[in-house]
């Protein structure tokens, strides 16, 4: 009890007046790049989900599941980051228009969409964002716009949103709804594939398990196939248990359908610690960078490289850390630009390294100061004691 009591004292202490469910948060999202006062960036995302409309809802999806898939398209403006002396902006996402893909096969209108918004760049390729858990439609549309301002792609942007309740004391919900998803995303991955167009995809959390089963379920029948070129797992809440490997079983899948996996873990990780917590004490693969190197000495999960993320700035509980470290996003876009973990470590890397290198350790390069304080530590480092993994 006494460690409950000082848990929640930390939890006060370190989130302030913020609240914990994405449900009930204002849509404070922006760049985490400084520009110019008064300066923002529009990015049209192209989106598909299996939320059910809600006319409540700014944008139209809410927080419930549907039968039905809906898609459609919105711009969102994208100001920079806080900067002393300017007035505070946030994200604005515009109404979306609708596409007509509930119907069998419609699924080619999603993808149509994409291709035209490629064309329209002169390019060949997509940025698709996966979101995790405890992520509503709105924040959701509006980090995937973020994810494709801050890496400076300048291809064609999309977002698969499955129905997560955006409540943080719904995870076992979440895990259902997420399952659900998966026919959708293998359709939708399908008919970019089709159209001619190349997925560069970001998976987070959850949203990890439905890509790659989504991945595994392409490459089943299509071992030929190419359904991702460059793939980026961030904080995958997947089983990594050592007798019962389910992240393995799913890279070792999906990887013919792969050119390249990056999974980026940390053991700062408190999301994924509650989680395994839920799971029995299963092991998540997002919270074990060390663990994780296995993936990439193994010639059957495909080309694997790991980052330890675990200096990684971001919100206390260390899970959305990819949206809110710089670092990331540095180290992401040239990820994305299919640059390799050993190029992107070395001194003479174009920009300067993103990673550093120890052997075949990479962990995400964090300037000093930048990383957790000392509040932060102190929460990660007593929340296994409060919260026991079974």
């Amino acid at each position: 009890m006494r460690w409950r009591g000082l848990g929640a004292v930390l939890l006060c202490a370190g989130l302030g007046a913020c609240t914990l469910s994405d449900s009930l948060r204002h849509d404070d999202i922006r760049s985490v790049w400084v520009r110019p006062a008064g300066t923002e960036t529009i990015e049209t995302v192209v989106f598909a989900t299996d939320r059910a409309a809600d006319d409540a809802s700014p944008l139209g999806y809410g927080l419930h599941w549907d039968a039905g898939i809906h898609c459609g398209v919105t711009d969102v403006s994208m100001p920079g980051a806080f900067k002393a002396g300017q007035t505070p902006r946030w994200a604005k996402a515009a109404k979306p228009r609708t596409i007509d893909c509930d119907a069998k096969g419609a699924m080619d209108a999603f993808a149509g969409e994409v291709a035209d918004e490629a064309r329209a760049r002169h390019c060949d390729r997509v940025l698709l964002f996966v979101h995790g858990y405890n992520q509503t439609f709105n924040s959701a549309v509006m980090r995937a716009a973020q994810l494709a301002d801050d890496t400076q792609w300048h291809c064609a942007v999309a977002l698969f949103s499955w129905s997560s309740e955006g409540k943080v004391d719904r995870y076992a919900a979440d895990i259902e709804r997420s399952g659900y998803a998966v026919p959708e995303l293998t359709l939708a991955l399908r008919a970019l594939a089709a159209a001619g167009i190349k997925a560069e995809i970001v998976a987070h959390s959850m949203g990890a398990r439905v890509t790659l089963t989504a991945l595994a379920a392409i490459c089943a029948r299509h071992p030929a196939a190419t359904a991702a070129d460059q793939l980026l797992l961030v904080a995958p809440d997947v089983s990594a248990e050592h007798d019962n490997d389910d992240f393995g079983h799913l890279l070792a899948k999906s990887a013919p359908c792969v050119a390249r996996a990056t999974v980026y873990a940390s053991d700062n990780d408190l999301i994924l610690v509650t989680s395994e917590g839920v799971h029995g004490g299963i092991p998540r693969a997002g919270r074990v960078p060390e663990r994780d190197l296995q993936y990439g000495a193994d010639p059957r999960f495909g080309h694997v490289e790991v980052v330890d993320a675990s200096a990684a700035p971001g919100d206390p509980f260390g899970h959305g850390y990819f949206v809110l470290a710089y670092e990331m996003m540095d180290d992401m876009m040239w990820t994305l630009a299919g640059l390799p973990a050993a190029d992107r470590a070395r001194a003479d890397a174009m920009g300067g390294p993103t990673l550093t290198a120890d052997g075949g350790h990479y962990a995400l390069k964090v300037a000093k100061g930048r990383g957790p304080d000392v509040q932060t530590r102190l929460l990660r480092a007593l929340w296994p004691l409060i919260f026991r993994v079974q």
